[in-house]
């Protein structure tokens, strides 16, 4: 089928090799941030530690989580990185210099992270910084890159409130260093509005993560609802835990108030521990749509119970869509190095090298306001498509939901059929309509 604002089919078929990325820069000022500012463990990957200098290698420091109820993500980001390094250096490098990769564990936690990335700048020297998976580390975070100085490419965490400027709203902590290659949760939420928009569905329920993530899921959703004119009750919400291994009393909740339809932003570990749960329950017996926000985050899951087919999921990148060169020979190189289709993590992690090798080798210089000058703006091209950094840092990638389906060839659940929905500053700002809701973009 033809995806939504014309973009090409989703298609499962394996392509032929082709270059993996093409890329153009467009400087766009930093007013808009300068105005707003008015009012674990490390693990080398490639090359030895150490900062970048003349002669040296090109270092990158980055945090994810590699342990807990989350590891899997920061491991599918290791991949994308270890993919990316090798890619790059065998292609003559960044100016003909090596890159490497110190990887650390956020163990997701504010305070954890912050400790890892003063110690990746400070004490390791790094070049730029990239990574991180959640949104409530996300937002303790920027702060702390403001006063390091140092570039620092976002390519998981979705809260809207690391792009939008300080003062823009209450819990808006952008700032001119920080960047994100993926979609924000904004962009996402605004799909699954436009996803229930289609739907026979007017009681809608929510089941999240007790944290700043399940919330503004939570918040953006029925914005959009109102904003879009959706016919849509809220009768539901609940938010246990992260790492609840007891999804019962949550469950129960929500199939006592018996909606048409619950949007949900479980994840990790959280997610398929919930799946599994509410098959017992007869949960997609009983609700008529579960929307999965960002439910592609992972392939089949081997200690859990993968997303139910013929259920409603979004992912930040869509290995099939788009149709072009620089994706298909991505993801083809990918599983034949991996055996399993690249997640968005992966891809996330992929591109924020290649954002810095662009950034690096355009500036001449690993000086940190130099790539801040060169990222504000940057256009660029990768397995996600073509996309520009706006003013505020965001970029204006598509949100991408359709309908979970397993394919046999991959061995992998995909999305069949696909939505891209545009998602860039205007769209989102009309959708949320009298919201005070920041775009974040």
């Amino acid at each position: 089928m033809v995806t939504e604002d014309g973009d090409t089919e989703n298609k499962y078929k394996r392509a032929d090799a082709a270059e993996t990325s093409s890329e153009r820069r467009a400087p766009v000022g930093r007013r808009r941030f300068l105005q707003a500012a008015g009012a674990g463990t490390a693990v080398a990957l490639a090359g030895c530690s150490g900062g970048g200098g003349d002669g040296g290698p090109v270092t990158l420091g980055a945090a994810y989580i590699l342990s807990g109820f989350a590891s899997l993500y920061g491991e599918e980001a290791e991949r994308g990185i270890e993919f990316a390094v090798s890619e790059i250096n065998d292609n003559g490098g960044i100016d003909g210099r090596d890159v490497e990769v110190l990887v650390r564990d956020t163990e997701a936690s504010g305070d954890t992270a912050i400790q890892q990335i003063r110690s990746l700048v400070q004490e390791d020297n790094v070049d730029g910084l990239f990574g991180l998976d959640s949104s409530g580390v996300a937002q303790a975070v920027a702060p702390q890159i403001s006063q390091l100085q140092m570039p620092f490419m976002i390519t998981h965490a979705a809260t809207p409130f690391v792009t939008s400027p300080q003062g823009e709203h209450e819990d808006s902590v952008g700032n001119e260093y920080v960047f994100r290659d993926s979609n924000s949760l904004a962009q996402d939420v605004y799909g699954a509005a436009r996803t229930a928009q289609e739907l026979d569905a007017t009681e809608w329920a929510t089941i999240g993560p007790d944290y700043a993530f399940g919330y503004e899921t939570w918040d953006y959703f029925q914005a959009y609802c109102d904003g879009l004119g959706v016919e849509a009750e809220f009768t539901a919400e609940q938010f246990p835990a992260l790492a609840t291994s007891d999804y019962t009393p949550f469950i129960s909740s929500i199939l006592d108030a018996d909606p048409d339809a619950v949007l949900t932003p479980l994840w990790g570990a959280d997610l398929t521990t919930f799946i599994g749960q509410a098959e017992s329950a007869g949960w997609f017996d009983q609700i008529d749509h579960t929307l999965f926000s960002v439910g592609m985050g992972t392939d089949l899951p081997s200690d859990g119970s993968p997303l139910p087919e013929g259920e409603y999921a979004s992912t930040r990148y869509d290995p099939f869509v788009p149709d072009t060169e620089a994706n298909n020979s991505f993801r083809e190189a990918y599983y034949e190095e991996y055996g399993s289709l690249p997640t968005y993590n992966a891809e996330g992690a992929y591109r924020a090298l290649h954002l810095y090798k662009e950034a690096i080798e355009s500036a001449g210089s690993t000086e940190p306001d130099a790539l801040v000058d060169e990222f504000t703006g940057m256009e660029h091209s990768g397995p996600v498509g073509e996309y520009q950094f706006t003013e505020t840092n965001q970029a204006t990638v598509s949100s991408i939901w359709g309908t979970v389906t397993y394919d046999e060839e991959w061995e992998s659940n995909v999305l069949d059929p696909v939505n891209r929905y545009e998602a860039g500053p205007d769209v989102l700002s009309d959708a949320l309509g009298d919201s005070d809701l920041p775009t974040g973009i």
